[in-house]
């Protein structure tokens, strides 16, 4: 991560992967500028979006990732349809009007392919700037186009105009794929997919959106996904931080995840959420990769227990125990102790493992008989500590909860 004007740029392994797939698939001059055409004008393209954001009293971070960049903006005070169809446009605006001069001062006519192909660095710059920053504008989500088209179809359905938009998109985009291959140009291929997936994932974003000024509640799909098994939410509970970083997470909000997580991580009250029992791992892992590699200092037992044991379920073991460790220190507890103890014996440290799960039984003391229960249920069941129940300490330990 960097910052450029202001702005927090997170460049993923993805993007870096993308930009050496180009190099690698032409091997010449013309790929080698595409690739660094593509990367500078991405960039730019974000910080269009961005600077408009942040001119709309947002704040905004940007993500760079396989074959996409998102700006992620959360506005202090609401957004008007104007506002939000400006910060839409900017970034493809921000994209030709750069890659249009860059071309005109290198003499080239953008409008005239033929002549702009004759260098290798013009054509680069012409597909990766006028071209994509063109093909951006279809009206069609996730593309700014179809935001740009979104924001106008919510003046005639207001908001059912996300989940309309969805279909109209899937509809657009399969239609376009089938031409293509009725026609032999399979060129944007790689393009199309990429598209499909996102529109699907935004379709199912959308079933899960409540209306504006509705009383936020929980279907049956979303329970599922939190508890495995379908119903509603208790009085006073809430959705959890996790799911909404999920739903986050599926729109290219990566920058609203990570808002939602560290807000609740750093929160000193902890919520009354249910924890994310029945999210798959990949579903977990997509989460947690949108948080950043140091994490913060928990404000809170119960969000920091709930972070440990995705990292451990998701096999993130040293991370794991290090992140349980530094918030055990800060929230005596034995849940928290316990994690530590299981990712030491995952990698193999019989004797630390011990050491924590003493330490687990110390503060377990001090707790209720549910937490104790808990702790001996763990050293029961725990696949971690298959070996290490052989251990007579281990055994001693267990012993004292019966």
């Amino acid at each position: 991560m960097f910052r450029l004007l202001g702005f927090d740029v997170h460049v993923r392994t993805g993007f870096i992967l993308f930009t050496g797939l180009i190099v690698f698939l032409y091997q010449d001059a013309f790929g080698i500028w595409l690739a660094g055409s593509i990367a500078v004008l991405t960039l730019l393209h974000e910080l269009g979006h961005a600077v408009a954001a942040r001119r709309a009293g947002c704040q905004a971070s940007i993500s760079l990732d396989f074959l996409a960049g998102y700006t992620s903006f959360r506005p202090s005070t609401p957004l008007s349809r104007t506002q939000r169809a400006v910060i839409s446009i900017a970034g493809p605006f921000t994209q030709i009007a750069i890659s249009v001069a860059i071309l005109l001062a290198m003499g080239m006519n953008p409008l005239d392919y033929n002549g702009v192909g004759w260098s290798d660095a013009a054509s680069a710059i012409w597909w990766a700037g006028p071209a994509i920053g063109m093909l951006n504008l279809i009206p069609v989500l996730p593309l700014d186009g179809g935001h740009l088209a979104m924001t106008g179809l919510e003046n005639f359905v207001g908001d059912r105009a996300f989940r309309l938009m969805a279909v109209i998109s899937i509809a657009v985009t399969v239609g376009a794929a089938a031409l293509m291959v009725g026609t032999g140009r399979t060129g944007f291929v790689i393009f199309i997919v990429f598209l499909l997936v996102n529109q699907f994932q935004i379709l199912q974003a959308s079933s899960n959106r409540p209306a504006r000024g509705e009383q936020r509640s929980v279907d049956v799909e979303t329970m599922a996904w939190q508890t495995g098994r379908p119903g509603v939410l208790e009085p006073g509970q809430r959705l959890s931080p996790w799911f909404e970083a999920h739903r986050a997470q599926l729109k290219g909000d990566v920058g609203g995840a990570m808002g939602v997580m560290l807000a609740d991580l750093r929160s000193p009250t902890p919520g009354r959420w249910i924890p994310p029992t029945a999210a798959t791992a990949e579903q977990l892992r997509a989460v947690v990769d949108t948080l950043p590699a140091d994490l913060p200092r928990a404000g809170n037992e119960y969000s920091a227990r709930v972070l440990a044991e995705v990292l451990l379920a998701i096999g993130d073991v040293t991370r794991a125990g290090e992140f349980a460790a530094t918030a055990f220190s800060d929230h005596r507890s034995s849940t928290l102790a316990t994690v530590v103890a299981r990712a030491s014996a995952a990698l193999g440290d019989a004797p630390n493992a011990v050491r924590w799960l003493s330490a687990a039984a110390d503060a377990a003391e001090g707790e209720s008989a549910a937490h104790q229960r808990l702790l001996a249920r763990t050293m029961d069941a725990a696949p971690e500590f298959t070996q290490l129940r052989a251990d007579p300490a281990f055994a001693a330990l267990r012993g004292d909860f019966v």
